[in-house]
């Protein structure tokens, strides 16, 4: 499979997730936590802030540090500002059902790639010795589809194999459950409880320049950084 099919086909999965996000997730949310500390409409207000006056401290008090000591990972970072600021924050409006690729399969009760929600994406970069991390905060207002819609940053990040996409979309963490994405180990993604309705998911991630991340932010030092992220917003 070619990047440009690999492209193609994780973003026909990940709309068509929309639809199926109910089914997906039905497995994974045992243990509920309650109404968390961030809603949607916060998250978005704050993003497009963020898109037009962009900063180098990452919002809601997310300390990169912090979580990193507590998961015994050197905790010396710093804002990545090579791109003229650390943190950034998009804004989407969503969009109507679409057709399909032409020659791509489908199935028969799915005539159209299914509508996407609103959404709303803040992303904070780091440094740390020779690796860059990235904090990402991803939110819809519809109930369980976030990571679903998050899937080709997800497969981007982790370097993950369209299976082994599939099968953290068969097995996503539900409110207060943090995972290590499958793939080289070099992704992390926490969903958190919204306060009131909606999704939101926390990914922390590793990206060194190159094939070959590095080792020291990554595997499961990675996922308990991520999960003292996800602490830090409840």
């Amino acid at each position: 499979m070619t990047a440009a099919q690999r492209r193609t086909f994780t973003a026909v999965f990940a709309s068509a997730g929309v639809l199926l996000g109910t089914a997906a997730c039905s497995s994974s949310p045992a243990g509920v936590a309650g109404p968390g500390a961030l809603s949607y409409d916060t998250v978005r207000a704050t993003a497009q802030k963020l898109h037009q006056d962009r900063q180098n401290t990452c919002p809601f008090g997310l300390d990169l540090g912090k979580a990193l000591k507590a998961a015994g990972l050197p905790d010396a970072v710093g804002p990545d500002t090579g791109n003229g600021s650390a943190v950034d924050g998009e804004v989407g409006d969503g969009r109507p059902p679409q057709p399909w690729p032409t020659g791509a399969t489908h199935p028969p009760e799915m005539p159209s790639i299914p509508a996407t929600p609103p959404n709303a994406d803040i992303t904070c970069a780091y440094r740390a010795g020779g690796s860059s991390l990235a904090v990402e905060l991803f939110a819809v207002p519809k109930t369980g589809v976030a990571v679903n819609l998050l899937l080709p940053r997800i497969q981007s990040q982790a370097r993950a194999s369209v299976s082994q996409l599939r099968q953290l979309a068969d097995h996503q963490p539900g409110p207060g459950q943090t995972v290590l994405v499958p793939g080289a180990d070099t992704a992390a993604l926490a969903r958190l409880a919204p306060k009131g309705e909606g999704d939101i998911v926390l990914m922390l991630s590793e990206d060194s320049a190159g094939d070959t991340p590095d080792r020291t932010y990554t595997g499961e030092g990675l996922r308990k950084a991520a999960e003292a992220l996800a602490g830090q917003l409840r």
